[in-house]
């Protein structure tokens, strides 16, 4: 079953949810292999759980590999070295390279970022041009997220502007062509930024991870994956940043909420999340052994692909599911999916949101959308859920945005 049509990537959930009420779990064809998509919240949140759910698929590829490839065509081939990062480990391995960054995302050190996310807000906020279309995305959200990723990070300034585009590219390119030429200039930048911190030492997350290279607490190839991990990882609150924008000014309702009171932007970043969650799949993990869901049996060693995009819209976990409502409860959503692998930036990426869309709306009260819906442009991917462009007016220009409510708290 073919999931990558322009409608579905216009607008995927009318056909997620005739997946979960079909089959618990529906066999698709992605990047030349088999997978099972599971769509429903219950199985979903209890797999992300499972110790035994594999997703090291580079060590034991002779066992997946043979058994779910089905067009080795269409399998873009990215270098090993791009494929040994923590989201690719498991067990002790995983909890290894977790623990070298871990620290930089710690409470007290996210307190520090949010002056600096606020201030990169606010001087980005000053250039969009008024009464005009500009496209938010590629004028906002992109650069906040860069900026404030690539100073974290230690990524010179003017080594900031092509590695966004290979991210992207990486992730939601039509061709496999462009995937795997991305693949390569991404391991080439990652080489070059290990060079310049064994070189040039500063205090940034880059050099930690060297170091913990040079002290042998990761290989070569996971020191490369790390530092490619972080550079992509990074960058996905332009995505919530992109859709909270477009979901909020199409629920006005919700958005004059939100403005009658600034104490909702953290239960909105939430809704959010659940609502246009980034991830629509999960990266494929597996089981050794058969997998029993409800009405299907997928056999061991068969491609999971856990959609936490339908999991979040399932009716069993969240009430009338389609509907866009910030005050609602999203306790145990899975917009940064569950378990070990849950996603170790979590709290950045909410503080960066939330920053985001706060700076955005408290300064240009009259901003709206300038496309319809058919005319929004998103990524291609079956992984993403990922504006490409989305065009809007701002409007007049309050002066600062911290003066004016949506403050962040």
């Amino acid at each position: 079953m073919p999931l990558l049509s322009r409608s579905f990537m216009r607008d995927p959930y009318p056909k997620l949810a005739a997946l979960r009420k079909s089959h618990a779990a529906v066999p698709v064809e992605n990047g030349g292999f088999r997978m099972w998509v599971i769509t429903r919240y219950e199985d979903a949140r209890t797999l992300l759980a499972d110790s035994t759910l594999h997703r090291d698929l580079v060590k034991h590829r002779h066992e997946v590999v043979g058994r779910n490839l089905v067009d080795a065509e269409r399998k873009p081939k990215l270098p090993r070295e791009l494929r040994r990062s923590m989201l690719d480990q498991d067990g002790a391995d995983h909890r290894r390279m977790r623990s070298v960054v871990a620290r930089y995302f710690t409470p007290s050190r996210l307190a520090t970022q949010r002056p600096r996310i606020q201030q990169v807000a606010d001087q980005l906020l000053d250039r969009l041009p008024v009464g005009e279309p500009v496209d938010i995305i590629d004028a906002y959200a992109r650069p906040l997220s860069a900026t404030c990723l690539s100073e974290m990070l230690g990524v010179p300034e003017g080594s900031r502007g092509e590695f966004p585009v290979w991210e992207t590219a990486i992730l939601t390119a039509p061709t496999k062509a462009e995937v795997e030429d991305a693949g390569r200039r991404m391991r080439s930048f990652a080489e070059e930024m290990i060079a310049l911190k064994r070189s040039e030492p500063k205090d940034d997350l880059f050099t930690t991870v060297v170091e913990a290279g040079s002290d042998g607490a990761l290989s070569n190839a996971e020191l490369i994956s790390m530092i490619t991990l972080l550079l992509i990882a990074g960058l996905e609150p332009a995505s919530a940043i992109g859709s909270g924008v477009r979901v909020l000014l199409g629920h006005p309702d919700e958005l004059d909420r939100l403005r009658a009171d600034p104490n909702l932007i953290a239960a909105c970043v939430e809704e959010v999340l659940r609502f246009e969650t980034p991830f629509r799949m999960l990266t494929p993990r597996y089981l050794d052994h058969p997998l029993e869901l409800n009405d299907v049996t997928v056999p061991a060693g068969e491609l999971l692909l856990i959609s936490t995009g339908a999991a979040n819209r399932d009716p069993a976990q969240f009430v009338d599911p389609d509907r866009f409502d910030i005050t609602r409860d999203t306790a145990k959503h899975l917009g940064f999916s569950h378990g070990s692998h849950r996603c170790l930036g979590a709290e950045l990426g909410r503080l960066e949101t939330a920053i985001g869309l706060s700076a955005l709306f408290a300064r240009f009260p009259e901003i709206q959308l300038a496309a319809s819906d058919d005319e929004i442009r998103w990524r291609p991917g079956m992984f993403m859920r990922r504006l490409d462009s989305l065009p809007v007016v701002v409007g007049r220009p309050r002066q600062a945005s911290t003066e004016f409510g949506l403050g962040v708290t």
